[in-house]
């Protein structure tokens, strides 16, 4: 019965890993480099529809220091970008600025990630040998001690 709740607490966690450790090929990554209007909407909504997901695993792991790194380095540069269209004007060198951030917090989001579920696959290795040695000692003892 905690093995089947173990994985279903960790399943987001796995898969945000999968989702941060997804790479595109290098011919699509070239072909958008020529397509710039194509890339900035891509790369927006992308950022857009995984920033949900991505804050309720942080939420649901406990990880409010992510969190707040997220706000500082994503969200105050998205509000100071917002007043700067208003009052100076619009300009893409504003939106690669802030794609950029979002997507270096998401590399460095991406190492820790890696090693959260590094160590939480070792919990799950070592609460399963425990139970399987206990288990063992059990039966053991059922055998020998009649």
């Amino acid at each position: 019965m905690d093995e089947e709740v173990y994985i279903v607490q960790n399943y987001d966690l796995h898969r945000l890993k999968k989702y941060l450790n997804y790479e595109l090929s290098g011919s699509v990554l070239y072909f958008l480099s020529f397509q710039v209007f194509i890339f900035i909407f891509l790369a927006s909504i992308a950022a857009v529809i995984f920033t949900p997901f991505m804050l309720r695993v942080l939420l649901a792991e406990k990880k409010k220091g992510w969190i707040i790194v997220f706000v500082l380095i994503v969200i105050i540069p998205v509000v100071v970008m917002i007043i700067l269209i208003i009052f100076a004007g619009f300009s893409k060198a504003f939106l690669f600025f802030i794609l950029g951030l979002f997507y270096f917090y998401f590399f460095l989001l991406r190492i820790e990630v890696n090693g959260w579920t590094r160590e939480a696959d070792a919990k799950y290795q070592y609460h399963l040998s425990k139970k399987r040695s206990e288990a063992e000692m059990k039966a053991f003892d059922d055998r020998f001690n009649l």
